[in-house]
């Protein structure tokens, strides 16, 4: 006589933590009951469940670890501040925790803003002109003009940002201008800030 399956459970668990052994880890478990003379579900079915369960922990403790770029090799600054033209240490902070760059590449990024570093990037050189030419007749490198500032609403629907750190994420993926940035630093900073009372 065959054996029934009578229950089944799916599991997934996830470590919390860059380094994969501090912070503990989650464990998340769901367990179905299989009614007597029922069919036991299908392994689409079940791997239908087990997506389900894995969207429920992304929910819960965020990106996979798995999911986070790899470990690559430190890149020079100047390579850092053509990437990522840094202007505020917060910034750069963002960058670290999301991924985007080393710990070796923070401290030099933090070294450059702090004004620690005497070479700076290169800044993109002009045409020159040919020695038969006057400079007149040179053509002006083309320069794109900013876009205009979407709203606050529009970036917040559009993005769908829900904190300023989030905020610093898009910005450090310049999806958004610095001036973009601004607005939503000061719509998160006046929903914290508390109400001015008149005298």
């Amino acid at each position: 006589m065959p054996l029934e399956r009578r229950q089944i459970e799916l599991s997934v668990e996830r470590p919390l933590g860059p380094d994969r052994t501090s912070d503990g880890s989650v464990h998340l478990t769901a367990r179905f009951e299989i009614p007597a003379g029922s069919a036991a579900p299908t392994p689409s079915e079940l791997a239908r469940a087990l997506d389900e369960l894995k969207a429920d922990l992304d929910a819960l403790v965020g990106t996979p670890l798995a999911a986070l770029p790899a470990r690559r090799i430190d890149r020079p600054l100047t390579e850092l501040v053509e990437a990522y033209r840094p202007r505020q240490r917060e910034l750069v902070d963002l960058l670290r925790d999301d991924g985007e760059i080393t710990d070796v590449e923070h401290a030099r990024l933090a070294e450059y803003l702090d004004g620690g570093v005497a070479a700076r990037a290169p800044e993109p050189r002009l045409p020159e002109p040919p020695a038969d030419q006057p400079i007149a007749a040179v053509p002006i490198a083309a320069t794109s003009a900013p876009a205009p500032a979407r709203s606050v609403d529009e970036l917040l629907r559009t993005y769908q940002i829900t904190s300023l750190k989030q905020a610093g994420a898009v910005r450090a993926r310049r999806q958004i201008s610095f001036s973009e940035y601004m607005a939503l630093k000061r719509h998160f900073e006046g929903d914290a800030a508390p109400p001015v009372r008149s005298p």
